[in-house]
């Protein structure tokens, strides 16, 4: 013969409840209505008339002005705040001594407290303890947990634990551009993948050491730096947005900056249609460093137009990559078939240039014919290593003819 074990079930005198406080959303009144001609007459409209929950003199609209309890809570979101309401409740006739009362969020890799220990002295029949909490939400992808317990008469004690799942809000997608002139192009496209439009209150991007961040997010005729997506930055359900950026090494710091493959993240803050607030920060953004070349040579000035037949200047900028003093000749030659003559002499040398240092140097043309030609024919001789450098095709010029 077997014996069962029979586990005693206590019921508590204390009943603990938690609800998660939610915004309310907008009752839309169903629309049936049609042509006074046809068979139903004016009784459709009549009848929509009437209806309270529908908005004066723009029935068919199904805009309402009466706001709703959801019944089912809609998701809650990284960025977001937790918001929870915690109901205890003495249901005996007896009091109860001695109540502590904590909560903490159970997450895949952290247990954080949100409240207490929280001790009360005690509770009187029928008496009840209201506690709100809230909770920044930084974890996705994984069942959260809210647990509260309870303690009482200092021998008893219980739990109860609400769990919710805490998808992205946004999707984001990041490109990187590099230049020879150590700027950096971030090209970011979000996506909003709530189940709710959003309006985007902030979208900037918080560059690293080292490095400015110039937002090409706004028209270029307006003084107020107004955006181009307008002054109620929507984003709709499923609907993607690209944003750009210009990263350039910082002036002011240390005369050679370290060259770094971490440019910054992003800060985004938003709220949805009902006016809860989000706000999220990006992981770091890392680009691949792109190997230099010896030497950096850029062109830093260069008229947009030049007369034909007439001579024109512009100015370069050769920067040394090396850690190592360089002494460089600069050869200029005509190429065949081409359009520009150079109107200075071949083969002057430069001052010697030091490890990591700039030099700007000014070249002097001469158009031959009408049109937009390309700049081409320098070379850069390193006399201490004996190397040469050739630089073609690195400019445009518009050559139009001078009618004064």
């Amino acid at each position: 013969m077997t014996s069962i074990e029979v586990k005693e079930v206590v019921e508590h005198p204390i009943k603990l409840r938690v609800m998660r406080l939610g915004k309310p959303v907008m009752f839309n009144s169903k629309i049936v209505t049609c042509d006074s001609k046809d068979l139903p007459g004016a009784a459709l409209n009549a009848h929509l008339k009437k209806d309270v929950t529908t908005l004066a003199d723009a029935e068919t609209l199904a805009a309402g002005s009466f706001l709703m309890v959801p019944n089912v809570l809609e998701n809650l979101y990284l960025g977001e705040t937790f918001l929870c309401y915690i109901y205890l409740k003495n249901e005996s006739s007896q009091t109860v001594y001695d109540i502590i009362l904590k909560a903490e969020i159970d997450t895949a890799t952290s247990h954080i407290p949100i409240l207490g220990p929280k001790a009360f002295s005690k509770l009187d029949p029928y008496a009840s303890i209201d506690v709100i909490v809230k909770h920044e939400v930084k974890e996705h992808g994984s069942v959260n947990k809210l647990i509260c317990q309870v303690e009482y008469d200092r021998k008893h004690s219980f739990e109860t634990i609400f769990s919710y799942r805490v998808p992205k809000p946004l999707d984001l997608k990041t490109k990187f551009y590099n230049t020879v002139t150590d700027e950096v192009y971030l090209e970011v496209q979000v996506q909003n993948i709530m189940s709710t439009p959003i309006s985007l209150e902030k979208f900037i991007l918080e560059s690293s050491i080292g490095y400015d961040v110039n937002s090409m997010n706004h028209l270029l005729e307006s003084s107020e730096d107004k955006s181009i997506f307008g002054d109620m930055d929507i984003l709709d359900v499923k609907e993607t947005r690209q944003y750009m950026y210009r990263l350039s090494l910082d002036k002011t710091a240390e005369k050679n900056p370290t060259r770094t493959n971490n440019l910054g993240k992003l800060d985004i803050l938003w709220r949805s249609n009902m006016g809860t607030k989000g706000q999220i920060q990006s992981s770091p953004l890392v680009r691949q460093i792109p190997e230099l070349d010896d030497i950096t040579f850029s062109i830093t000035y260069l008229p947009d137009m030049v007369f034909c037949e007439e001579q024109f200047d512009f100015t370069c900028s050769i920067k040394n990559n090396r850690n190592r003093d360089m002494q460089l000749v600069v050869e200029v030659s005509d190429e065949e078939d081409s359009n520009l003559a150079w109107t200075m002499i071949s083969g002057i040398q430069l001052r010697l240039l030091p490890p990591y240092a700039t030099i700007k140097t000014v070249f002097s043309m001469v158009a031959l014919n009408h049109g937009l030609q390309v700049i081409s024919g320098i070379k850069l001789k390193e006399l201490i290593l004996n190397r040469t450098y050739s630089y073609n095709n690195f400019g445009h010029v518009f050559v139009t003819q001078n009618v004064s």
